[in-house]
């Protein structure tokens, strides 16, 4: 086992977390060396919050450090050193809605944060749920994330855990929905994830792998922007699938997927 560890910062304890694990389940012979070396934390507030507290007036803090500040009672982090880290990767929701903030501040400050979370070795990656984690969860079995009542996805809509309650009643009411819970299934909702940013990003060869290495979260965040600012509405993607495409590899992921 490799001394050195993979740092995951999620936010908030739910879903993301159970996400994460079943995602390890499902594939635990393409992610075995992270689930020896993963080190899990939970950072308590949005993107925004951790954007505060990293923004500096020449750049960003490195987040581990900021993470001590923020926590120094967590005996685990306070006792690992930023070169025990040899990965970082974080996990948030877009979470745009109800701010205090303008709605194109947010977006500038997202664009900031994606240039300075670019690679997973040096200051870290991020990955972006739209409109939150729990877009991982409305997969149709049969129409993946194309039909009308799950493609898009309004901002004010989401307000007071609007999506949230929207992505329970499709689990329980839905026959067809496609859960995440096995391997079968989430290979069904990572194509599902794939095709849809092709259609998002307009991307109009018909093989999908040939596209994939196109599917960047900064250029992602690109085409949202035009949906949020222009129509008030976001294409639903959960960030998982695409940190698998990141961890993996297209090829890798076009035999898994049959792409």
């Amino acid at each position: 086992m490799s001394s050195a560890k993979v740092l995951f910062v999620l936010e908030g304890e739910q879903p993301e977390g159970n996400t994460l694990a079943r995602l390890q389940r499902a594939f635990p012979e393409e992610l075995a060396d992270l689930s020896e070396d993963l080190v899990e934390y939970v950072y308590s507030s949005h993107i925004y919050g951790l954007y505060n507290k990293l923004k500096e007036d020449d750049g960003f803090s490195d987040v581990i450090e900021v993470l001590k500040e923020l926590y120094p009672e967590d005996d685990t982090l306070q006792n690992t050193k930023r070169e025990d880290i040899s990965q970082v990767f974080l996990f948030f929701d877009l979470d745009i809605h109800g701010l205090a903030q303008s709605i194109e501040q947010s977006c500038e400050q997202l664009c900031e944060l994606f240039n300075f979370f670019n690679n997973e070795t040096e200051n870290g990656k991020l990955f972006l749920s739209y409109p939150m984690a729990e877009a991982i969860n409305i997969c149709d079995a049969e129409n993946g994330l194309m039909s009308d009542d799950r493609k898009l996805f309004s901002i004010d809509d989401c307000i007071d855990d609007g999506f949230k309650h929207f992505a329970n009643d499709l689990n329980r009411d839905s026959k067809t929905i496609c859960r995440a819970n096995c391997r079968e299934n989430w290979l069904i909702i990572i194509k599902a994830k794939y095709e849809k940013a092709k259609w998002l990003m307009h991307l109009t060869s018909e093989e999908l792998f040939s596209v994939l290495d196109q599917m960047q979260q900064p250029t992602i965040l690109q085409h949202q922007q035009v949906l949020i600012k222009n129509e008030g509405v976001v294409a639903t993607l959960s960030a998982f699938p695409f940190f698998l495409l990141e961890y993996l590899g297209a090829g890798m992921i076009a035999e898994m997927v049959d792409c």
